[in-house]
């Protein structure tokens, strides 16, 4: 005798990007999912763990083809992955945090509400074109999800490091203009967008950097006090840190 199947709620989410996108919360087997990856540690295994389970809790929608969060920026992924759990586990999440200054470096643990997590620059466009020298210049767009997915950690750009990975660069580029003409991203191949790529100077770089840390993202100023007084902030950004 077949069981009776479980009807699974479904929402709609107005994307940062300007989409919007229909969707389901988890299911037991995807939370588990999420949770196994997380417990690896290993962030190429989490990242493809959460582009997985948020492919198949993505509807599909008649007469559209899908959506695939492999194609979306990664402000959206992260949206949308907040906004799922917070439909399928709950909007208050738990956190850790460890007071360095007191003996033993004691664990206070708390809870944020995740409605208050805050979209960081969500009015920046998505295209900006940069200046590398006072003739040639570039047009960049948001990486998508899956550029960010094939960049090898240790060459990412993040918080803590001051540029951007130059194996992620070359996806963002629309084009190249200089004085005479502009130069699409259909006019040339893979390996002569990357040798362009690599004939970039530090200077360079650091302009297009300008361009990636106005992206929009998902931030949350955390502030805990520990007993013994001390007021600890921790500033949460990205999907690594609402995983869980």
């Amino acid at each position: 005798m077949a069981l009776p199947k479980i009807g699974i709620p479904q929402y709609k989410l107005d994307l940062i990007s300007g989409q919007t996108i229909e969707y389901r919360p988890f299911t037991v087997k995807e939370e588990k999912i999420l949770l196994m990856a997380n417990e690896s540690k290993d962030q190429k295994t989490i990242t493809n763990a959460i582009r997985n389970v948020l492919n198949q809790c993505i509807i599909s929608q008649e007469g559209r083809p899908k959506t695939l969060v492999e194609d979306m920026p990664m402000f959206d992924v992260e949206q949308l992955f907040l906004h799922i759990r917070m439909k399928s586990v709950g909007e208050m999440s738990d956190f850790n945090v460890t007071c360095e200054e007191c003996e033993g470096s004691p664990t206070v643990k708390t809870q944020i509400d995740l409605n208050n997590v805050v979209v960081e620059n969500r009015d920046h466009g998505s295209v900006e074109k940069v200046m590398l020298t006072p003739d040639v210049g570039i047009e960049l767009s948001f990486p998508p999800f899956k550029s960010l997915m094939n960049v090898n950690p240790k060459n990412s750009y993040g918080e803590d490091d001051p540029m951007v990975a130059l194996d992620m660069i070359s996806e963002c580029i629309v084009s190249v203009y200089d004085d005479k003409q502009t130069y699409k991203r259909s006019d040339f191949s893979k390996r002569e967008i990357d040798e362009f790529v690599d004939s970039f100077t530090q200077e360079h770089l650091k302009k297009i950097n300008v361009f990636f840390d106005k992206m929009p993202r998902l931030t949350y100023d955390l502030e805990v006090e520990c007993p013994c007084g001390k007021i600890m902030r921790k500033k949460l950004q990205g999907i690594t840190d609402f995983f869980g």
